[in-house]
This record gives structure tokens, C-alpha cells and sequence, in this order.
């Protein structure tokens, strides 16, 4: 008996395998997501990292900056726009991963600096306005980390120590 081409024909050639084909294909599937959201989770932690570092070298210079703004902040805008675009499709996953660990780094420090002054006195939105106008201080990079009498957590381990908590 000669096998037909058309889809019962060929189905029924499966026969009993058909499940057991049905979920091997499903399970690969199912292990190729689980594999994308890995690299773009370990693309956005890696990305973070990197923006880090380089906030944090140039932390006597107030931070990394290009035209003003933190380095960080334009490279993760920057990467999403250019994810958009047509010629680069191809990679748009992994430039949203790496520009999301961008801004990821951005807004942890901003975060950071909103907390710091909001922790010495001021009043949240007070803090929050502050961190954004009109300050000496910057917003972002490493120098948000720290001023020129050492980071926070510097000060509060001195106060701790002198017993002034």
C-alpha cells in the first residue's frame, strides 16, 4: 500500500507517534523561550553593570556625560529608537536589552540621589523636583553616588561610630 500525500495520508502514516511528536516539539519550544528570556535578562544585568562602571569612573567629573545629559540615560533612549528602525530588526531584542539595563542604571542612581535627600531633611517632592532642576549637584553618574565628604553610607558609619545615631 502506497502512501498517500495529503494530510490524513500523511497523518495516519504517523499514526500513534503523532503525540509523542505533538510534545517533543512543544517542549523544544517551550525551552527555546525560556532560553531567549535568559540571554536578555543576563544582556540587561551585564548592561547595567557596564553603564555602572562607567558612572562610577568618572565619578569626580560628576558622571559620564554627552551634551549635558548622563551618558546612561542617552544610550538607553538611544538603543530603544534605534530598535525601532528597519535595518537593525534583526538584533531589536538585544538592543532593547541592553538599553533597558541603561536606563536601568539611570534611574537606580537618580533613585538613589531622590533617597539621599529626601533622607536628609527635605521633603519628598522637594527631593524629587530637586534631583532634576536647578541643583549643584549632578542627578546621575558617580558623583550622585557621593559628594566630596565621601558617599552616604560613609557618613552614616562615621556617625555610627562617633555614637551620633
Amino acid at each position: 500500500m502506497a502512501l498517500e500525500l495529503t494530510r490524513a495520508g500523511i497523518l495516519s502514516g504517523i499514526g500513534g507517534y503523532r503525540g509523542a511528536a505533538h510534545s517533543m516539539v512543544h517542549g523544544a519550544g517551550s525551552m527555546l523561550r525560556h532560553e531567549i528570556k535568559f540571554v536578555s535578562h543576563m544582556e540587561i544585568g551585564l548592561s547595567s553593570f557596564a553603564f555602572g562602571v562607567i558612572q562610577g569612573r568618572y565619578q569626580k567629573q560628576g558622571g559620564a556625560v554627552f551634551f549635558g545629559l548622563p551618558v546612561d540615560l542617552l544610550s538607553g533612549l538611544g538603543l530603544h529608537v534605534l530598535a525601532l528602525l528597519g535595518p537593525v530588526s534583526k538584533y531589536k531584542h538585544h538592543l532593547q536589552s541592553v538599553g533597558t539595563g541603561a536606563l536601568a542604571t539611570y534611574l537606580a542612581t537618580t533613585g538613589y540621589r531622590v533617597g539621599e535627600r529626601w533622607g536628609a531633611g527635605s521633603k519628598f517632592l522637594t527631593a524629587v523636583t530637586g534631583a532634576f532642576v536647578g541643583e549643584d549637584k549632578p542627578v546621575s553618574g558617580g558623583a550622585a553616588l557621593a559628594d566630596s565628604s565621601g558617599s552616604a553610607a560613609d557618613q552614616e558609619l562615621k556617625k555610627l561610630v562617633q555614637g551620633e545615631v
